[in-house]
């Protein structure tokens, strides 16, 4: 979740576009928070984003500034902020006028040593009150969390099956790595608290 490369590949039918993989990532860690932001400007918006456009009322066949900014705060949220604004109008700072944007919260909660509960949603920050366009979106977000969950039970059967190999860890990783370090220093500090009486 701190890097949205996979969109490419694994929602390339709504939300991946070639251009989040040419753009560079940026890692932030400030105090207990890990943010890794994607910019990506003058491209065209994906299939999720241009449906999105028209729900606004706004031109979907014209260029886009993109953004993907994620935010990690323990022990385990992660709230990303995404949105297309029409090329030119301030991006991130565009007008809302000019843009579509949303914030994907992320809950993550252990199960097992091998599983977990993911709670999520997206608020968007246009025409909350149609119900129509509510609908649309959530379906979609549907499918493409769906998505990710074939990925990543995939991706824990490969780990169970290969336990002694170890991940790799890419420079585009760096907002994971620093995630998962203040998960360890804060799973230290648990296990090193005198019990209570």
């Amino acid at each position: 979740l701190m890097d949205l490369t996979h969109e490419t590949y694994v929602h390339a039918s709504s939300i991946g576009q070639k251009e989040i993989d040419e753009a560079p990532v940026t890692t932030q860690v400030e105090g207990e928070q890990v943010i890794t932001s994607r910019f990506m400007e003058n491209i065209g918006a994906p299939p999720f984003w241009r449906a999105a456009l028209r729900g606004n009322g706004l031109a979907d066949d014209v260029p886009v500034d993109r953004w993907q900014i994620c935010r990690f705060n323990a022990p385990s949220h992660v709230m990303i902020e995404v949105g297309v604004a029409h090329a030119g109008k301030g991006g991130y700072h565009a007008d809302p006028a000019h843009k579509v944007s949303s914030i994907v919260v992320d809950f993550i909660t252990p199960e097992t040593e091998t599983s977990h509960w993911y709670f999520w949603g997206m608020a968007r920050q246009f025409r909350p009150d149609d119900a129509e366009l509510t609908g649309m979106i959530r379906e979609g977000q549907g499918k493409i969390f769906g998505e990710d969950r074939e990925m990543l039970e995939r991706q824990q059967q490969n780990i169970l099956r290969h336990r002694e190999r170890k991940l790799l860890m890419l420079n585009i990783d760096a907002g994971g790595v620093q995630s998962r370090r203040i998960i360890d220093r804060w799973l230290a500090l648990e296990g090193a608290a005198p019990e209570a009486a």
